[in-house]
């Protein structure tokens, strides 16, 4: 039975590399790079609230 390597390279190298990604992303969690992705949007979200509410606070205080 002969492997041809240019029907079954490709494949292998796709597997390699999926595994590879893989391995990275475990790593990742378990590292806890992704704890707190979301702080910054939720900063983001907090101050156009905040910049919203103030500015409405100040038209009708100062009618």
């Amino acid at each position: 039975m002969t492997i041809y390597f240019e029907i079954v390279g490709p494949y292998i190298a796709a597997l390699m590399m999926s595994l590879g990604a893989l391995c990275i992303f475990i790593w990742g969690v378990l590292s806890g790079a992704f704890s707190g992705a979301n702080d910054a949007s939720i900063r983001f979200l907090q101050r156009e609230i905040g910049d919203d509410g103030s500015d409405a606070h100040a038209k009708h205080d100062g009618e």
